[in-house]
């Protein structure tokens, strides 16, 4: 639930954090926390089994 809140204070600079700002808007903070949780145990679990290295994409701009 934290890094909900603080994606709430500040601007988007991955496209993960403005798909996440956007699901907050939408749907609330515990469902954004609970999407959020599951989309980084998905790039962990894709870490621990494919490609070690994660590169963010930024947003352009």
């Amino acid at each position: 639930m934290s890094a909900v809140r603080q994606m709430i204070k500040r601007p988007a600079v991955t496209k993960k954090e403005a798909w996440a700002q956007e699901l907050l808007k939408r749907r609330g903070q515990r469902c954004a926390a609970v999407a959020l949780a599951n989309k980084t145990v998905q790039t962990a679990f894709a870490m621990l089994t494919k490609d070690p290295e994660y590169k963010a994409e930024l947003i352009a701009g």
